[in-house]
């Protein structure tokens, strides 16, 4: 299952049709009672989705039916429900029907509009308490993908997963030397040759898992800042640090061999560190908003942060997490229409998705943030750019 990205949002944002279905669900790693609700969830969900297709768009049965097969199909298939995360999210219409696997939890809903409703997956590629743990060891390296309540191991290719590997070549020659006799005597207990080995072999050792990690974890988009954070013994992460060119590593670390730790606990210690960067970056946040109130460079009004946003003068764009407002937004007269509470009528569809659709598009940044870091207690927070 392909993993949420940016370009995955930047495509379901291409995507504009009479009839765009995006469902949220939280789910949960399979255990078997858990197994037969969410099959139930899902299938209320579209229950939600068949009732407002019919009522505000004018489908028949037929159409509704053979539009969303690909998701109704789901709903008896075991093998999909054994093999969940935290959440998952649906996106239906005419031309396409894809699902991802997400490793955060999710709010229960389904809209229809014109619009996927993307809102709810900017946290999986902005800002929002996403970090990186590299456990690192001589003996085996894992990369763990973490929020405050979800922690997922990540492969990266060409990251090693232990110094064998790299050992392996000088491993095999030493053992030849040592049957034919040549070289000193020595007796190699595994273990024990990596323990000895030179500064310069670990750095070559780090020096791989850093441009694998690169690779990986290096933003496209220069905003994006994830924090890479290090569990290590003592003495490896001073050696890990001076071969380092990721950005985001952060200066504290967690001291302590990582080989048994559970992924649970590593998240866990790492948030104690994680928690004071992301404080910081909302600190930051909160003070360009400060500094530019007052200025005719913010707004809190949605009306005016919808218009700003489609004609291009959102740099930062704050939304609290878990709010919808439908209506419509006439371009040409640069005029909104707020709609009554609900789903929305055919045409409608929700402004702060909106919003957040055509920050994105125009090369804003997007903040999802809970209700008690919204700066003043806002529910929406536009800086423009002019």
């Amino acid at each position: 299952m392909k993993e949420v990205t940016r370009k995955v949002i930047e495509k379901l944002i291409e995507e504009k049709d009479d009839i765009c279905i995006s469902i949220y669900m939280p789910t949960r790693a399979a255990a078997s009672s858990e197994v037969k609700k969410m099959p139930i969830q899902l299938k209320t969900l579209l229950n939600n989705v068949k009732k407002s297709l019919s009522e505000n768009h004018s489908l028949d049965s037929r159409e509704i039916d053979k539009l969303l097969k690909p998701a109704a199909d789901l709903i008896g298939d075991r093998v999909f429900w054994q093999n969940q995360k935290q959440g998952l999210a649906m996106f239906v219409n005419t031309k396409q029907f894809s699902y991802y696997r997400l490793p955060s939890e999710m709010p229960e809903m389904a809209t229809v509009s014109q619009y996927f409703n993307i809102v709810p997956l900017i946290p999986e590629v902005m800002f929002n308490h996403i970090y990186y743990v590299l456990a690192l060891s001589r003996n085996h390296n894992r990369l763990f993908r973490c929020t405050k309540g979800s922690v997922e191991k990540r492969d990266i290719e060409g990251v090693p997963e232990s110094i064998q590997e790299i050992l392996q070549y000088d491993e095999s020659e030493k053992t030849l030397q040592y049957h034919s006799g040549g070289g000193e005597a020595a007796i190699f207990h595994g273990q024990g040759v990596v323990d000895d080995e030179k500064k310069e072999e670990l750095l070559q050792y780090f020096r791989m898992i850093d441009q694998g990690l690169n690779k990986y974890l290096h933003p496209k988009n220069k905003k994006q800042k994830l924090p890479l954070i290090v569990m290590c013994v003592k003495e490896l992460f001073p050696l890990y640090k001076e071969i380092n060119t990721y950005p985001y590593l952060l200066e504290k670390n967690i001291e302590g061999n990582p080989d048994d730790a559970s992924p649970d606990s590593i998240k866990n210690n790492a948030w104690n560190i994680a928690s004071e960067y992301f404080h910081n970056q909302l600190e930051d946040i909160n003070r360009m908003y400060h500094d530019l109130k007052g200025t005719g460079k913010t707004s809190t009004q949605l009306e005016d942060i919808v218009s700003a946003s489609y004609f291009s003068r959102v740099e930062n764009l704050l939304i609290k997490k878990n709010i919808s407002q439908y209506g419509t937004f006439d371009a040409e007269e640069n005029k909104v229409q707020m709609a009554e509470e609900g789903n929305g009528k055919h045409r409608q569809y929700d402004l702060y998705n909106f919003a957040a659709i055509h920050t994105l598009s125009n090369g804003g940044q997007v903040y999802v943030l809970e209700e008690d870091e919204m700066p003043d207690g806002e529910n929406i927070i536009g800086m423009f750019r002019f």
